[in-house]
């Protein structure tokens, strides 16, 4: 029985791991949402999503447009899709997953992590 709730358990925390790693992303995006644009501050960033602080709560599965741009990278303009939401006193953490992501968004962000992580372990 007790190898049954182990093997349960380990299902469990593989299923929350994330795809893509995410980077630290302190910067200003705007999204739009049910017609109306918001200007807000990025969190993270990964292959897979993005994810911001917002005074808007989101519904399960509500579509948005994310604008951002990527250091040393291009502007993107992408849908996506709202996963998940954390509380922080006055505003919320949303977190986005990407719809299409294009192959130039895929190598940009990539790009970007893989600077910011060499960059953090040689600081």
């Amino acid at each position: 029985m007790s190898e049954k709730i182990i093997m349960m358990s380990d299902h469990f925390e593989d299923s929350n791991r994330r795809k893509f790693p995410r980077k630290s992303f302190r910067k200003t995006i705007s999204y739009i949402s049910s017609g109306q644009s918001h200007i807000v501050e990025a969190v993270e960033i990964g292959e897979g999503g993005i994810s911001f602080k917002s005074e808007n709560e989101m519904e399960k599965e509500q579509r948005v447009i994310v604008n951002f741009f990527l250091p040393d990278g291009d502007f993107f303009s992408v849908r996506c899709t709202f996963r998940n939401t954390s509380s922080h006193s006055q505003d919320f953490t949303i977190g986005v997953s990407f719809d299409d992501v294009s192959i130039a968004l895929k190598r940009q962000i990539r790009a970007y992590v893989a600077r910011t992580s060499s960059q953090s372990v040689f600081n």
